[in-house]
């Protein structure tokens, strides 16, 4: 089992969808288990996998308006939900457990494995019945204050291993919580070449890459920690300096209308293009000179693996997971964390054309090390390690 909010376009999501299409079916049965819908990725899912959704959305919003709207006969459960995550305030995170009988369908299972932590890890640790327990640690900085670590290390304490998809994040973990070494093990993310190259085919919008320019790309979630909004001050630096760029960027959220603002305060309407969400970014990646990565945290960095298995040369701001392949100079830049950073970078590809070439080969050597069966291997040695 593996059990996972959503199938909505994001860096773990992919990461799941990838691993999932990497299972050997003949081997084992996989229920998913995903609790806020199916999302974007949900046809990508191979078709042995059996999905259950439980649609806790339902549970959102004021507790009063949300146990009312679920007095219903094929809703009532929703409402019990709800009550029961208002009593872990009170009772702590094992009061989740009260919600075993609700979920008797699921059965048993031999390995259950929680992608994110929060309600999907305090699921499988309290409710789901599974011989081993294994829970995802995806993220790149560790925000949690000394109550809610107490909790994480709670809920931790009922799995018998956490996987961080980096030696740093292992060695931040460790750091902040009290965990034995020997529970985190270190499996990357899979990226998939193949996938990506096909996928790098499809046909985009005509006229909108310009040969005349030089084409930025930048994928990313629109939020403060990714630090897109860098990419328009670092865009407009650019331009004064007389350089002709054309800067995409791929994805979307809280931090949009600030973006679209600041492109239209700096008069980059012509230079600047929000292309949103996109479920292949890969097509658009293709047709760029560089790949710019702006973000203040990265656990891993799924998409500067990404640009580098299409040849990309790499402008990345310096964090915890590309800190682990990039070397800089050698198979990317590695930059500051700031906007002068990122300028300082994409100058040094634009004017040293020996440079430029030398970065837009892809690193096999690197990219071996997140291969379909190096991970997949690993995977299964974990699951059924004795």
């Amino acid at each position: 089992m593996f059990v996972n909010g959503h199938l909505n376009v994001g860096g773990v999501e992919k990461s799941l969808v990838d691993l999932l299409k990497a299972i050997d079916y003949d081997k084992y049965e996989v229920d998913l288990v995903l609790f806020e819908g199916l999302g974007d990725y949900v046809d990508e899912i191979p078709k042995a996998v059996n999905i259950k959704f439980y649609d806790l959305t339902n549970t959102y919003g004021a507790f009063l308006k949300c146990i009312f709207s679920n007095l219903k006969p094929n809703k009532f459960k929703y409402a019990f939900i709800r009550i029961i995550l208002n009593l872990q305030r009170i009772f702590g995170v094992s009061a989740i457990s009260l919600l075993k009988s609700l979920f008797k369908d699921l059965g048993s299972y031999d390995c259950a494995i929680a992608y994110r932590i929060g309600i999907c890890s305090e699921f499988v640790a309290y409710v789901v019945d599974a011989k081993r327990k294994i829970t995802w640690w995806h993220h790149g900085s560790y925000d949690y204050n000394e109550e809610q670590t107490k909790t994480i290390e709670q809920v931790y304490d009922k799995f018998d291993y956490v996987v961080s998809v980096s030696q740093g994040c292992k060695n931040m973990i460790l750091e902040n919580m009290n965990i034995s070494f020997k529970k985190i093990v270190v499996i990357p993310n899979i990226i998939d070449f193949e996938d990506i190259q096909k996928k790098s085919l499809e046909k985009i919008e005509n006229n909108l890459f310009d040969k005349d320019f030089v084409n930025i790309v930048s994928i990313g979630r629109l939020s403060p920690e990714k630090g897109m909004v860098n990419c328009i001050f670092s865009c407009k630096q650019l331009v004064d300096l007389g350089y002709k760029i054309k800067w995409f960027l791929i994805g979307d959220g809280v931090e949009y209308e600030k973006i679209k603002t600041e492109i239209e305060k700096n008069k980059l309407e012509d230079n600047i293009f929000l292309l949103g969400r996109k479920k292949n970014p890969y097509s658009y990646l293709r047709h760029a000179d560089i790949y710019v990565h702006p973000s203040y945290v990265e656990s891993m960095s799924i998409t500067v693996l990404e640009a580098m298995c299409l040849d990309k040369p790499l402008v990345v701001s310096r964090s915890i997971g590309p800190s682990e392949f990039i070397r800089d100079g050698e198979n990317g830049l590695l930059v500051d964390v700031s906007v002068d950073g990122i300028v300082n970078g994409v100058k040094k590809l634009i004017d040293n054309e020996s440079l430029y070439n030398k970065l837009s080969h892809g690193d096999l050597n690197v990219l071996e090390n997140y291969s379909q069966s190096n991970i997949i291997l690993k995977i299964d040695e974990l699951i059924n390690r004795n």
